[in-house]
């Protein structure tokens, strides 16, 4: 028999495939995109198989350990896809790969640490110059079975290496390892009891199987008049003992049987069905992408829509008649928090043909919506970013909903964009890849202009309602005193509340909503209580130790916490510096606008969503459902409300501090701006109740505020376009940064600058533009100093991108060479966050 070797992906952060022999009763079970058992050290992983071949250059190849599958579990189409993400954005294909099916399905070896049975013995002669050597055995002692992880003991006394303890340890014979395998995520199945007698029959039953005992006489009478029984229900039916059953089962009286039962998420809201009926702009919208659809081409369209005007009713209605065509559909949304609503309006339309994907689904729910995904049972996938690799078979369309939002992006490796993506699938496909926004990103809006993208237009709201008045409150300019006699009364009242950061507009504005029984929205985009807090004495902020950024207070816990590393203390209310009690909060959160605001509105229902409070997927949905139903007056959050929801009752929209990421050293800071304050205020009258919108700021001569207020898109666009072009940044350009990190901050540094000297030396043909290496605004996250490197590879002189991927591939491969295992390299293509 011929010798066969498989190219394998692994899940590590590795730019390469591994060669593995193929023994020989292995070789009929070996197929491409099935996930096979490899040895890697030590360890034991699960890999897949990239490809087959007969020859390897290589010598000593290792023997590939089993093969998990019996069909592939990734079909050639999203092979291919998963390649295309590899290349383009230089990620390590296993990374890739491994994006694309469930996580805790895999099987891997861990080594555990436990004591030799002899180790008193070896302990009276061992020499050690470490006391922990003794701590780590006292612990070791207090769990004997199965032992720790190298990482458990690490996390235990809170270090980062533990290697030469271990190391001395094992040499000395008093620890030992051992490799057990890690038990995956398994199907869940429910024991079925079904009779195996005559029921007409019983009395001779009973007397010849000589059944004495009442309750097991009982028992069977009770399955004589079933088919079947749930074993786990006879905790609920007192006529029957689980000895009873146990009794009739050895009998042969009684037989088991397993069935898979399938895990889900409520997705109820209690929004009712609507009957609803395009209008002239949906209509038109629902024949340009269907029609597309017929044609089997590949065909981009972006919907431009107003906040309110029915894009949900288009997608609905364009995947509905996709299906009826053999197809399937896949529909992203940026995040978790605009799931519920959207979910519930398409289980009304198409029931359980719906699978959702996002992070918060259990690992049982992931395994059981992978499996229905590749049976066939869900035709349609609705979800996160992940959700553009569900393994979905004759895809007709896939839509991205909000495409503009920067949550496509996924900030660590694999760094994708599935925006981006969606459309590269798309094409693989022959679909339709439809995008959607009220306030379409530069580059995408860009793209219809230009015709790579055909612009599909809903200028108005579908219940021919209006869109809201819009007022920006400047603070930093005293407020005026309306003529208005209610307003003045209510304006000399509430001068003695005297809260900076909530104008005397907005609060009249929220009682009187309040009266009128009618929903408010009030988005702060920080949470936390104050967001840092300064010393009056020496003029310290108190910082988190491991980043370069301010410690956030948070109140209801006492706690002082960073928001990008995780790292808390105790608030202390002295400074760390100079020990003097007089530090001074500055800047609100949301938890100090829920509280100042039930102060102001004591009889008022308020709630705040946030990371802090929305800790489960089950408390979002309670949330939104009462705020739905009214049982919440005023909905106070970030900006996980300030898009994509639909609350018929909300009139009123306040927008704490408009400038929270204006002033950001970002070319997109006045872009994201004009979004999420665009997004958050078609949250205002989207029913018969006119709606207004109340924008806080101290800078209210920008630009931006007066186009916001208008609701012209357009005129921001082409303000915009201008800049982007004069300074060459995307749409006109790809922006890659490469980041060098390390907790050695000189040696981060050099590196960067080592990188910039081999980048400028590639560029032979000179199509790049190249910045000095600079320390980006967060300098230091989670212990580890930060330089950046900018790139605008121009998409006028390279198209295609080649170009750009053949230096990133040199770069690549530099890295591996060159660049010391103390420093971490990345490479972000289509860069989104700069920070």
């Amino acid at each position: 028999m011929r010798e066969l070797y498989a190219d394998i992906a692994l899940n590590l952060p590795v730019d390469s495939l591994f060669t593995y022999r193929v023994p020989d009763h292995l070789a009929d079970k070996v197929l491409p995109g099935k996930r096979v058992l490899a040895g890697f050290g030590k360890k034991v992983i699960t890999g897949i198989i990239m490809g087959i071949k007969d020859f390897t250059p290589m010598e000593n190849v290792k023997d590939l350990r089993a093969v998990i599958d019996d069909e592939s579990m990734i079909p050639e189409e999203l092979m291919t896809f998963c390649n295309w993400i590899s290349e383009y954005y230089v990620a390590p294909i296993g990374e890739v790969m491994f994006s694309a099916i469930p996580r805790n399905i895999n099987i891997k070896s861990e080594s555990y640490y436990s004591l030799e049975e002899d180790y008193c013995e070896k302990l009276d002669k061992a020499r050690f110059d470490d006391e922990l050597n003794m701590e780590i055995i006292t612990v070791i002692e207090n769990n004997p079975y199965p032992g720790f992880t190298k990482r458990q003991l690490e996390r235990k006394f809170n270090t980062k290496d533990l290697s030469k303890q271990l190391r001395q340890l094992t040499n000395e014979k008093i620890v030992r390892t051992d490799s057990y395998y890690s038990r995956p995520t398994q199907p869940k199945y429910a024991t079925f009891v079904l009779k195996n007698f005559d029921e007409e029959k019983i009395d001779s039953i009973i007397e010849e199987n000589k059944i004495k005992s009442s309750r097991m006489i009982e028992a069977l009478k009770v399955f004589s008049k079933v088919n079947e029984f749930d074993l786990s229900g006879i905790k609920h039916d007192n006529r029957i003992s689980k000895s009873s059953v146990d009794g009739l089962i050895r009998k042969g009286l009684l037989v088991t049987k397993k069935v898979r039962t399938l895990r889900d998420s409520d997705y109820s809201f209690p929004e009712a069905a609507k009957k609803i009926v395009l209008n002239e702009f949906q209509s038109s919208a629902f024949d340009r992408i269907f029609s597309a659809s017929e044609k089997n081409e590949f065909k981009t369209l972006l919907i431009h829509g107003v906040t309110g005007s029915g894009k949900t009713e288009v997608y609905i209605n364009v995947i509905r008649k996709i299906l009826e065509t053999g197809k399937t559909a896949i529909v992203l949304v940026p995040e978790i928090s605009l799931t519920p609503q959207l979910v519930h309006r398409f289980k009304i339309v198409f029931d359980d043909q719906v699978g959702v994907i996002h992070s918060k689904l259990s690992d049982g729910e992931k395994l059981d919506t992978y499996d229905r995904i590749v049976s066939g049972k869900f035709r349609i996938v609705i979800g996160a970013r992940s959700a553009i690799f569900a393994p979905l078979k004759k895809i007709g369309i896939i839509i991205v909903d909000e495409e503009h939002d920067t949550s496509y992006k996924q900030e660590n490796s694999p760094r994708y964009n599935a925006r981006d993506a969606a459309i590269y699938r798309a094409f693989l496909n022959n679909a339709v890849a439809v995008l959607g926004s009220a306030t379409p990103s530069v580059e995408s809006y860009y793209n219809s202009t230009t015709g790579k993208y055909e612009l599909l237009s809903l200028p108005s709201r579908v219940n021919d309602s209006d869109l809201p008045e819009i007022k920006i409150v400047d603070l930093s300019e005293k407020q005026v005193i309306s003529d208005d006699e209610e307003k003045k009364d209510f304006f000399d009242t509430i001068d003695r509340v005297r809260v900076k950061f909530l104008s005397k507009e907005l609060i009249f504005e929220i009682g009187q909503r309040l009266v009128k029984k009618q929903g408010i929205i009030i988005l702060q985009n920080r949470r936390g209580y104050h967001s840092y807090l300064e010393c009056l004495n020496c003029g310290n902020v108190e910082m988190c130790r491991r980043c370069s950024i301010a410690l956030t207070y948070h109140k209801f816990f006492e706690i002082m916490k960073c928001h990008y590393c995780g790292y808390s203390r105790r608030y202390t209310k002295v400074c760390t510096v100079c020990n003097s009690d007089k530090l001074i909060p500055k800047g609100a959160g949301t938890e100090r606008v829920e509280e100042e605001l039930k102060r102001i509105f004591p009889s008022a229902a308020i709630a705040r969503m946030d990371s802090d409070t929305m800790t489960s997927g089950k408390i979002y949905r309670r949330v939104l459902n009462d705020f739905y139903e009214g049982k919440i007056d005023i909905l106070a959050g970030t900006q996980m409300i300030s898009k994509g929801l639909d609350f018929p009752n909300v009139t009123l929209v306040g927008v704490i501090n408009a400038d929270i990421g204006l002033l950001n050293p970002d070319f997109r800071a006045t872009e994201r701006t004009f979004q999420i304050l665009t997004q958050v205020s078609g949250r205002s009258g989207r029913s018969v109740n006119k709606g207004e919108v109340i924008i806080q700021t101290n800078h209210g001569d920008f630009n931006v505020f007066a186009d916001i207020r208008n609701h012209d898109y357009k005129k921001f666009y082409e303000k915009e376009i201008l800049i982007r072009e004069q300074l060459n940044y995307p749409p006109f350009s790809r922006l890659i940064v490469i980041e060098t990190k390390s907790e050695d901050k000189a040696l981060a540094e050099g590196k960067i600058k080592e990188l910039f000297n081999v980048v400028s030396q590639l560029d032979a043909l000179k199509l790049m533009q190249i910045l000095p290496p600079h320390p980006p605004l967060f300098a230091k996250l989670k212990d580890k100093f930060r330089f950046h490197l900018l790139i605008k590879f121009s998409r006028a002189n390279d198209a295609s991108g080649n170009y750009m991927k053949r230096i990133l591939k040199e770069v690549n491969e530099y890295v591996k060479r060159e660049i010391t295992k103390k420093v971490n390299v990345s490479v972000d293509v289509d860069a989104v966050n700069l920070m």
